[in-house]
């Protein structure tokens, strides 16, 4: 009997590791790991700029517009109509593609509300990645560029604030909250490879739920 079709969707802290964490579970399974890749798909089926999705990538409407209106004056280029940058818009496009991918196969998919888009699928797992504050600054000063520890902690802090504006702006859930997920694993404590392994055994025995229920 061939395994359902399923979907794990990641959200993360920054720096929680929920990026490596979701390319070693596309790799146990063998599937797709959707990431930056569901922004240059987005705009191309749109026929706008992939630099407007760019901008918009998990940003509330108010400042998608003024950043990239911003951006564009100041660089010379025509700014588009406020209808075509509506962020609404923008994120239509890219809920589109979300279930364009996960109905074509089983993948992962990290960010982007892709939970709540998917909430409809009968076997989306939803997970969210958390970590202590030590190990994130760490790891953003070893993967993302910041220099000291102070600004590790106010990319933190500022990036957290984006993801979870955006998340709660287009949902009727709280980002990070408990109830909002299948399950949410800090990944300090195991570290990334065990919590992968972890998270792999979750979704193994939900896909066999689902398998058995199926007979």
């Amino acid at each position: 009997m061939e395994k359902p079709r399923f979907v794990i969707t990641i959200g993360r802290q920054f720096g929680s590791g929920g990026r490596e964490l979701g390319r070693q579970l596309a790799d146990r399974f063998g599937i797709p790991y959707y990431d930056k890749e569901l922004i240059a798909t987005a705009a191309k089926e749109s026929g706008l700029d992939p630099e407007y999705f760019e901008k918009a990538d998990e940003r509330i409407p108010g400042t998608l517009i003024r950043a990239l209106t911003a951006n564009l004056m100041m660089s010379g280029g025509a700014v588009p109509s406020q209808h075509a940058l509506a962020g609404e818009n923008i994120f239509k496009f890219q809920s589109d593609v979300i279930r364009e991918v996960a109905l074509a196969g089983s993948c992962v998919i990290v960010g982007r509300c892709a939970d709540y888009i998917l909430r409809n699928e009968p076997l989306c797992i939803s997970t969210f990645i958390y970590a202590s504050d030590e190990d994130r600054i760490d790891r953003i000063m070893r993967c993302h560029g910041a220099k000291s520890p102070k600004e590790a902690t106010e990319m933190m802090r500022k990036i957290d604030k984006k993801r979870a504006a955006y998340y709660d702006f287009y949902t009727d859930k709280r980002w990070g909250a408990a109830t909002s997920y299948d399950l949410c694993v800090d990944s300090s404590i195991l570290g990334v490879e065990q919590t992968a392994e972890m998270l792999q055994d979750y979704a193994e025995r939900r896909i066999a739920m689902v398998e058995r229920a199926a007979r």
